[in-house]
């Protein structure tokens, strides 16, 4: 059975990726969603008898908060197979252990705020949305579900090892019968070489039963290229692979960033070397 995990720190942005996450998987049939949350004890007060009794009343507190999340996906979402779990710890490395230990296929996480608004991706959602082993779904605050009709995969196609995330895109759009869009992510002064229009062919080929629409944009400025070609076409989703020096992490961390208009409007989703999805 497929683990998919909504990490939540009980703000409304948790409550709304939650919602979120169990409205695109309701209709799945095998998929087990875990509400997880993760504690982290300051490090400096633990030898502190009073910090270590305040915290405990902080744990129980949130034990509570966690109950009454996984009774409302219970009453509102009854046919999701749902379990909920805290854990203390580091954030990243107790995620990162849940994820291995569950064998999860995804993350959901909610961001406070924009994508251009730093304030909003805070170093947990950056650090899990680059180096999780899984697929990250990051979703606005702002952002509430809706069907999921068109897809848009934003890479460059001229590099290497884009059949990695091939899997994961069709099972994807197979389960929500989405349109596929592929957007050509290429800086103007690159050299196309034949090996990387070999790479192009390879990824084209691997796709060409799903039928997507390919945009190659001649452009200066990736993200407004993006920008504007998503909010012309309506896209539900964003499909990135992001690096830790690459464009998207750059992105994420800048706030003088203001080419996205349209894409703070909706849900970012990373891709990884993962063979099961959904």
């Amino acid at each position: 059975m497929s683990t998919i995990i909504v990490a939540t720190n009980f703000s409304n942005a948790s409550r709304n990726a939650l919602d979120y996450a169990c409205s695109l998987l309701q209709n799945a049939t095998t998929p087990r969603l875990l509400l997880l949350n993760i504690y982290a004890f300051p490090g400096a007060m633990t030898g502190d008898a009073i910090a270590v009794a305040a915290m405990g009343e902080i744990i129980e507190h949130d034990s509570a908060l966690l109950e009454q999340e996984h009774a409302w996906v219970r009453e509102n979402y009854p046919t999701i197979n749902i379990d909920s779990e805290m854990v203390t710890g580091v954030f990243q490395d107790e995620l990162t252990a849940k994820v291995v230990e569950t064998n999860a296929v995804m993350v959901v996480m909610g961001a406070s705020g924009n994508y251009t608004d730093l304030l909003s991706w805070d170093a947990n959602i950056i650090d899990a949305f680059v180096d999780l082993p899984v697929p990250v779904m990051v979703i606005p605050a702002h952002v509430q579900y809706r069907e999921v009709k068109k897809i848009a995969f934003a890479c460059n196609y001229y590099r290497k090892n884009l059949h990695v995330p091939v899997a994961i895109i069709r099972k994807l759009v197979n389960y929500t019968k989405a349109e596929l869009f592929i957007i050509n992510v290429v800086a103007p002064q690159e050299v196309i070489t034949e090996e990387a229009l070999q790479n192009k062919q390879e990824l084209q080929a691997s796709l060409a039963d799903l039928h997507p629409v390919y945009f190659e944009p001649e452009f200066k400025n990736v993200i407004n290229a993006i920008d504007d070609f998503t909010a012309g076409q309506n896209i539900d989703l964003l499909l990135v692979i992001p690096t830790r020096h690459g464009i998207w992490y750059n992105i994420f961390q800048k706030t003088h960033t203001k080419g996205l208009v349209y894409l703070n409007h909706i849900p970012v989703l990373s891709l990884r070397q993962q063979d099961e999805f959904i």
